[in-house]
């Protein structure tokens, strides 16, 4: 009986696995707060700490699109 797993031949090309979805983010400082802008999905959130800036902006596009958390990066821009 064959095994359910595929072997690699070689000359065939596998496509690489991409998980997940990259998101610019834009940062700015407005008062005691640190705003995040998340152009792609046109939503927005604060933050009072810099160093929490990345995980806000994951939550808020995790709200927004439906995508799991631990599947979302994001690129910050100043």
């Amino acid at each position: 009986m064959r095994g359910t797993t595929r072997s690699h031949r070689p000359g065939h090309r596998v496509a690489p696995l991409v998980v997940g979805q990259w998101f610019d983010i834009d940062v700015s400082r407005k008062d005691s707060k640190w705003v995040i802008r998340i152009p792609e999905i046109g939503a927005s959130t604060h933050t009072n700490r810099r160093a929490a800036v990345e995980l806000k902006a994951r939550e808020c596009i995790a709200a927004y699109t439906g995508i799991p958390i631990g599947y979302i990066a994001v690129c910050v821009r100043d």
